[in-house]
């Protein structure tokens, strides 16, 4: 029964992304599909076709869990809903193209600035590398050419560095982001969606199928950006679009390999196994601590919460990852810790409604009044997007990048539109 209603909430929510995809912004339905997805849909797929072992606690422990507390957040996430009509968006063309270009520029100048500033100053300046994001959603509202042209260089930028070092994560979100913005600024179709929808799951399927070798020979030796493409295809042959269409998924390792890099409750599961056993309920002070750290800067709270921590993933899971290796026990995996089984619900609930309440409030203050805002959307909620980050990296970034925003709108917009007319309230 569990496993019918997760299916169903599932497909609704993608009927749900698909529709809404040119008509609003479905932030929140992006997140909810991935979510079911990686939490409920991709494990439940693992425990039937997936490794022996590779989920920590029976299926009728986890998915349970994994449905409803992914649901319970969902629901959060649309307690407030912006009415907005998005359809025909009124966003000013030559002030698009500005602030695009600027977004670019300073994008393309933090990425230099990586190469010789400390370790200590780099996390700043990646908040200023990722303004490259909006920076091509401002430019997709562009009249001029040259800006489509640079619109399409960066998005080719981003694949082909995102294929070739076989980390797809980051260039698959973004093309949804492109999409969302190219059908606000045209009209699509929903069978062109969907059959874009459907290339992608076929092109992620079989490149997962040849990822692990190739990773390993490119990972492993220093290969040359030309080996990497003759690499690349030799491994992507017509056998390996054939075998992806393979409907015994037992055997269809390209399909396994899909839902096995899908699978986030994997961590999950290792944390259900883990904790109250053998490490107690933190019944809130855990959570207490991540939202403390990601409010405090650390020059004042020197016991700040370090990302990714090795060690944090260790204590909650049991499992013995080295210093080199950075995992999280994702959004869920925080929840539980704090709250258990029953308790997590009603918390990732009021979180998820939290979430909800800043995005009508920026929707409100910001988009309402000036649509060039709606740029921002994906920059600050893009680690909420991502069910594999941990809350505090969630939390951590929608400050930063607020206050990113705020010095933005204070410094760069009024220079930007002070010859424009008429001029717009920013």
């Amino acid at each position: 029964m569990i496993e019918f209603f997760l299916v169903f909430a599932f497909f609704l929510l993608c009927y749900t992304l698909i529709k809404n995809i040119g008509k609003t912004f479905p932030l929140f339905e992006l997140t909810a599909v991935l979510y079911l997805l990686q939490y409920g849909i991709a494990p439940m797929l693992e425990y039937k076709f997936g490794e022996l072992g590779s989920m920590s606690v029976p299926i009728d422990e986890y998915l349970p869990f994994g449905t409803f507390a992914s649901l319970s957040f969902i629901t959060g996430l649309f307690v407030f809903t912006p009415k907005l009509s998005l359809k025909p968006l009124k966003i000013n063309p030559e002030i698009a193209s500005r602030l695009g270009r600027v977004f670019l520029t300073i994008g393309l100048l933090s990425s230099f600035a990586m190469l010789i500033l400390p370790d200590s100053l780099r996390s700043i300046v990646t908040f200023f590398i990722i303004l490259k994001w909006p920076g091509v959603f401002s430019l997709i509202f562009s009249q001029k050419k040259i800006d489509k042209f640079l619109v399409v260089i960066v998005f080719l930028e981003i694949a082909i560095s995102a294929i070739l070092n076989a980390l797809l994560i980051e260039f698959i979100v973004f093309s949804i982001f492109m999409l969302m913005y190219i059908s606000l600024r045209y009209t699509i179709s929903n069978k062109i969606k969907i059959t874009m929808a459907l290339s992608a799951m076929l092109f992620l399927t079989v490149y997962q199928g040849i990822k692990a070798e190739y990773r390993k020979v490119v990972w492993e030796n220093e290969v040359s950006f030309i080996d990497k493409i003759g690499l690349l295809s030799e491994l992507i042959s017509f056998n390996s679009f054939s075998a992806a269409f393979n409907i015994d998924i037992g055997n269809n390792d390209s399909l396994l390999q899909t839902i096995h890099r899908l699978n986030q409750g994997w961590q999950t599961s290792m944390v259900m196994n883990h904790v109250p056993t053998n490490v107690k309920f933190e019944d809130g002070s855990a959570l207490l601590e991540d939202v403390t750290s990601s409010i405090m800067p650390r020059f004042l709270y020197p016991n700040k919460r370090v990302v990714n921590d090795y060690k944090r993933f260790n204590y909650y899971t049991g499992y013995n990852l080295n210093s080199g290796t950075a995992m999280t026990i994702g959004v869920l995996g925080d929840i539980y810790i704090n709250f258990g089984f029953f308790g997590s619900f009603f918390c990732l609930f009021i979180l998820g409604a939290f979430f909800s309440r800043i995005s009508l409030w920026f929707y409100k203050q910001f988009v309402y009044s000036n649509p060039i805002n709606i740029i921002w959307l994906p920059f600050i909620f893009s680690y909420l997007i991502r069910p594999g980050n941990e809350f505090y990296m969630v939390l951590n970034h929608l400050f930063k990048a607020l206050i990113v925003f705020f010095v933005v709108k204070k410094i760069v917009y009024p220079y930007l539109i002070k010859n424009l007319k008429p001029k717009l309230v920013v």
